[in-house]
């Protein structure tokens, strides 16, 4: 086992402040972009985990499933055409439309991403309120973990903060 600078406990409790950090800003962000009721704000928790098997830390932040909706900017009417939020809707699996489709020759993919154009309207923003924090906090996060893991932890920091944003960077 590796020497650590500091106790399990006292890294643990470094964790945990940093992530309610993260989530005090992240709820700063989603009060500025967005204007509904607050339940997104109120319902974010954050979590600090040992996976025993690795020896190893992770944290987490668990919402409401439609914040990744408004991440992306999408839903009730606007959806992401060629990463774009434009008005419109997907064409649904079994519809008549999708059956047309089908026959002039579009694949499933094809058909995943094909959009139906709605009516108009103001144009949509998708909001970033979360993996913008992450991004811009990541090195206290790794200074921490350093301090506690050493040189192994910078080598696990990219991975973890890929499983911890929304947005995934295509390689």
């Amino acid at each position: 086992m590796a020497e650590h600078l500091m106790t399990k406990e006292e890294f643990e409790r470094l964790l945990k402040t940093w992530g309610d950090l993260m989530r005090d800003e992240m709820r700063g962000k989603i009060s500025s972009g967005t204007h509904g009721s607050g339940f997104l704000k109120k319902q974010m928790k954050v979590q600090v985990r040992e996976n025993k098997k690795e020896s190893s830390h992770w944290i987490g932040f668990k919402f409401p499933r439609y914040g990744v909706f408004v991440h992306y900017g999408v839903g009730r009417g606007w959806v992401r055409s060629g990463g774009a939020v434009v008005r419109g809707s997907k064409v649904k699996k079994g519809s008549e439309l999708w059956h047309q489709l089908k026959k002039r020759g579009y694949s499933r993919q094809d058909l995943s991403s094909y959009v139906v154009p709605g009516k108009g309207g103001k144009s949509r923003e998708p909001v970033d309120w979360f993996d913008s924090v992450l991004k811009a906090h990541i090195e206290e996060l790794a200074d921490v973990a350093t301090d506690y893991y050493g040189d192994n932890a910078l080598e696990q920091l990219s991975e973890m903060l890929d499983r911890m944003t929304i947005g995934k960077e295509k390689k």
